[in-house]
């Protein structure tokens, strides 16, 4: 598994346009598009989708598009995997990444603040595409590698189980998340996992 290296901080030269991707994060008077983790704990992976559909519809994987996203909303997250399963660190796994906003973990559980202890990555997908087998393969890579050197089992969520309508009920969060959506074979992977 090879994974790259694009961290959404002010010193990264990825071209986007007319700029960079550093400039870009440097123009939100921002040196990182993450925070320090409040603990070292990390016990959790929420899966979330992404795509610039709204943006770009002919070409709503365009990797310049989904990485100003991050910038034009001030949001991030650990990893990002393309259609074609190529995996990109955008940050690194020991810093928080700003990708649930309010949440709380499915009960018995409850915590919280989910970004505090978590690992966020994001598919290259739309509402209606579904999800490829070089992702769930490229998936299913990270999350056993991020499990080994974690040195636990990790809790699997996606976006919607944990920012969804009940996160909404409880008056954390204005709307829901719906990603990673129905399309995601949570069975699937799951089962590749074992």
């Amino acid at each position: 598994m090879k994974i790259h290296d694009c961290l959404l901080n002010n010193r990264n030269g990825f071209s986007i346009g007319n700029t960079t991707l550093g400039k870009m994060v440097a123009t939100a008077k921002k040196q990182n598009l993450w925070d320090k983790r409040p603990s070292g704990l990390v016990d959790t992976v929420v899966i979330h989708y992404m795509s610039a559909v709204n943006i770009t519809p002919g070409n709503p994987y365009d990797m310049g598009q989904l990485l100003k996203i991050f910038c034009d909303y001030g949001v991030s997250c650990h990893y990002l995997i393309t259609r074609e399963g190529d995996i990109f660190r955008l940050v690194p796994e020991e810093a928080k990444a700003w990708h649930c906003g309010p949440s709380i973990m499915p009960d018995p559980d409850n915590r919280t603040g989910v970004n505090d202890f978590s690992i966020g990555i994001e598919l290259a997908a739309t509402a209606d595409s579904g999800f490829t087998d070089a992702q769930y393969r490229a998936l299913r890579e990270l999350s056993l590698d991020i499990e080994k050197r974690h040195g636990m089992d990790m809790n699997f969520v996606g976006h919607d189980q944990i920012a969804g309508k009940r996160a909404v009920s409880m008056g954390l969060r204005k709307e829901p998340k719906a990603d990673p959506g129905r399309l995601f074979d949570w069975e699937f992977f799951a089962g590749s996992l074992r």
